[in-house]
């Protein structure tokens, strides 16, 4: 009976041993579970958004980051100080292989975004989204996840933003249109002055080099408003004959002068249509235009128009 009793309890013992063996293999297990996952590695998030506009019609958002492939993401696009307030946005994004993605905004029958101040947003979907990769990276509700992008105690995210401007296209367009007209017209102003110069020069040549007996007083240079053809010319020329005669010696030299003069600028510059030459002959009266002579060009030649005259 004493045996019977001793093996007995020496069984006893054995399945206790063997029990207590048991929980501490499975406690020991949990243990580096749990620690497996409290020492899981952050995720310091980075990500860029760039934006790209094409004929105001449609916005290009790309992005550059670290994020796992596949990741899922929500891009928006919002203006506040538009006319009638613009949100629209895309729930099914997905990071590619190297952590790029890009969505592409455009407006329904292609319209023109409005002109004012826009944002564009990447946010990390919700845990829901993700595929079973991308959570164990990112942890339960986003702990895993860390950096100047990520924000929330709980249901962390990863986010981006992106400002920039679209100005109107209408008002660029009439921009383009004046700054085009301005710089036409001051072109064109820019060349009339350069013909102006050159057309007083070659006058005051002719008279300088030939009429010995003449001096300039003034030369008016004019446009001709009277035809539709550019950069056509009125000269007003102020002479004075110096040389002591009569009035009827004078008369003839001072016709002769005008004549030479309208015949040379007829032919060396064509950008005068019309030369009026008036005279002074001071030794006969110091303050009185004396005589006029007008002359209007007929193809490469000046003809006589008009003259008057008190000196005959």
């Amino acid at each position: 009976m004493n045996h019977i009793k001793t093996c007995f309890f020496l069984l006893l013992c054995i399945a206790l041993l063997s029990g207590c063996n048991t929980e501490n293999t499975s406690t020991s297990n949990s243990s580096k579970e749990e620690e497996s996952i409290e020492t899981k590695e952050n995720l310091n998030v980075k990500i860029t958004l760039n934006k790209k506009i094409k004929d105001n019609k449609k916005i290009f958002i790309s992005g550059k980051s670290n994020l796992p492939k596949d990741t899922k993401l929500t891009i928006s696009l919002e203006c506040p100080e538009c006319t009638n307030y613009y949100y629209d946005f895309s729930n099914d994004v997905t990071v590619k292989e190297d952590g790029v993605f890009d969505y592409k905004f455009a407006n329904e029958e292609g319209e023109e975004f409005e002109g004012g101040k826009y944002t564009a947003y990447a946010e990390t979907s919700p845990e829901n989204l993700q595929t079973e990769d991308v959570r164990a990276i990112f942890g339960k509700d986003g702990a895993n996840l860390v950096g100047s992008n990520v924000s929330g105690d709980t249901d962390r995210v990863a986010t981006a933003e992106i400002n920039f401007k679209i100005k109107n296209s209408s008002k660029v367009k009439q921009k383009i249109k004046k700054n085009n007209s301005a710089e036409f017209t001051k072109k064109k102003d820019e060349e009339l002055s350069t013909l102006k110069r050159e057309a007083e020069y070659e006058i005051e040549s002719i008279v300088e080099d030939n009429y010995k007996a003449a001096s300039i007083e003034k030369i008016e240079i004019n446009q001709d408003m009277s035809t539709d053809q550019d950069n056509k010319l009125i000269a007003l020329v102020y002479l004075s004959f110096d040389f002591k005669n009569s009035a009827q010696t004078s008369y003839n030299m001072v016709e002769m002068f005008s004549d030479d003069l309208a015949s040379k600028i007829g032919t060396d510059n064509n950008t005068i249509n019309q030369i009026a030459v008036f005279w002074k002959v001071p030794y006969i009266d110091e303050d009185e235009t004396l005589a006029k002579f007008s002359y209007e060009r007929s193809g490469e030649h000046m003809i006589i128009t008009d003259k008057v005259s008190s000196l005959k």
